[in-house]
């Protein structure tokens, strides 16, 4: 007996893979041995596009997944790991899942809102603290919410996971210590709903994707990003910006990742169990768990920047006054968002979501960003 492998070139979706098993069987018939897919002799390989940087806490949610998925298929499934942004940039890489380059996706949805208004949820300011709480609701969303599963679908697109990308942050030539120290900023964010809070704070917003912030902070097309704490560690932002502050408004964004849908369909009964139970261990809380263990090494060296002077919490009332002042726009500008993207009923929708924290609000978190702040000595 003896092991066949194929490998799928990249756009090629599992789909072809099974074709080719099903071809071999038939040809068995007129002679030789050859194993089929059920026998363990095929191997389906999948294309990653991914965003995340290297070292990222991001890119280690991403890499514990195809570990487990790999490890868990007994290697009849495995990853073509192509290195971030090279296959497709950030901002492309769900359109690269769409048109078959990849079958495996990992990036901001905030980069396409036309196709993530069901995630863009997540980015309403002060809603939601607890990571863990808000991935697994997104992840009940995505999975039982009809419309919201419909709407993903509908782009070409199966679920796996969105996860927060750690705590909003303000990076800074000057210090931030309250919403007036907002006014006349240049400032890097991404997220339609948390941009227009700044907008309205009276900032200049500059969307750019993370990998072009250092360029436009060097130049200074930006004085000041909205980002987090991978932003100062791993993109190198802390060379440029010495004050560093949270301001409360908690989990702002999200990476997320997903198969085309063809390439999902295209695999067999088993592989797709093998998928189905890893993408479930990932949201009950592996994913956080292999974040936050790298977001934990980010503080220290944060910490140990000689060009960082300070990193801190704002003043209780100055997150309350800012807050206040928000009130109600951060949901109303959600629903503009949503309703212009011709998301199905919106206001449903951000019931769920917030039906879901509260449901996951026991969800066992421990927030490597906030310790990072809490313990950090001033220079």
């Amino acid at each position: 007996m003896f092991t066949s492998t194929k490998k799928t070139q990249p756009g090629r979706s599992a789909a072809a893979v099974t074709t080719i098993a099903a071809l071999t069987l038939a040809l068995s018939a007129c002679g030789g041995v050859v194993n089929d897919a059920s026998a363990g002799g095929e191997t389906t390989t999948l294309t990653v596009a991914t965003a995340a940087a290297i070292g990222t806490p991001n890119a280690a949610v991403q890499d514990w997944y195809l570990d487990r998925v790999e490890e868990k298929s007994e290697g009849t499934i495995k990853f073509d790991r192509t290195a971030p942004e090279s296959l497709c940039k950030a901002a492309e890489v769900v359109e690269c899942v769409r048109d078959g380059r990849a079958d495996l996706g990992v990036t901001v949805p905030d980069y396409t809102p036309q196709y993530f208004a069901t995630l863009s949820v997540s980015g309403i300011p002060f809603v939601g603290q607890n990571s863990q709480a808000i991935t697994q609701a997104l992840y009940d969303i995505h999975t039982e919410y009809e419309p919201a599963v419909t709407a993903l679908e509908g782009h070409g697109l199966h679920y796996v996971s969105a996860w927060p990308v750690g705590r909003f942050l303000f990076g800074s030539k000057q210090p931030i210590d309250n919403v007036e120290d907002i006014a006349g900023l240049q400032t890097r964010a991404s997220g339609p709903v948390i941009q227009e809070m700044l907008t309205k704070a009276g900032a200049n917003i500059a969307a750019i994707t993370a990998s072009e912030t250092y360029e436009a902070a060097e130049r200074g097309v930006v004085t000041t990003v909205g980002g987090a704490m991978d932003f100062a560690v791993n993109y190198k932002l802390m060379e440029l910006l010495p004050y560093w502050s949270d301001p409360g408004i908690g989990q702002y964004s999200t990476f997320g990742m997903w198969f085309s849908k063809e390439a999902y369909d295209g695999l067999d009964d088993k592989a797709k169990a093998v998928v189905d139970e890893v993408t479930e261990e990932l949201n009950a809380g592996a994913g956080v768990q292999a974040f936050n263990e790298v977001a934990a090494g980010q503080c220290e060296q944060l910490a140990a920047a000689s060009t960082v002077k300070t990193v801190e919490q704002w003043d209780p009332k100055a997150t309350q006054d800012w807050q206040e002042r928000i009130g109600n726009d951060a949901e109303a500008a959600w629903l503009k968002v949503a309703n212009g993207f011709n998301l199905e009923n919106p206001e449903a929708l951000l019931q769920e979501y917030k039906t879901g924290l509260e449901n996951h609000a026991d969800a066992q978190y421990e927030d490597a960003t906030a310790n990072c702040v809490a313990n950090f000595t001033k220079k």
